[in-house]
């Protein structure tokens, strides 16, 4: 994956946003998200599939919902860009 393709998809606020709570809490369902950024669930849901299109988040279910974090490969690919964003 390019930095060119990931600054393009944190260029939206939202998703930037996402992806900052994504850091600081490791795992969030889609409701958990919605309420910590106060966005619409169909809104966040197409903001979530941008990120796993690109093979920066991995989901799995817990009970009737589906958590999702960053992948642990996308994170160590890219521990400088990463601390550079969190600044």
């Amino acid at each position: 994956m390019e930095k060119y393709e990931i600054i393009k998809l944190l260029a939206d606020r939202n998703r930037f946003n996402i992806f900052t709570k994504l850091m600081d809490y490791d795992e969030l369902a889609v409701s958990e998200i919605e309420s910590l950024l106060g966005l619409k669930q169909a809104n966040t849901s197409k903001h979530l599939k941008k990120f796993k299109d690109l093979g920066i988040l991995e989901s799995r279910r817990d009970k009737n919902m589906i958590k999702y974090k960053i992948r642990d490969q996308f994170i160590n690919e890219n521990t400088d860009f990463i601390k550079y964003l969190m600044l």
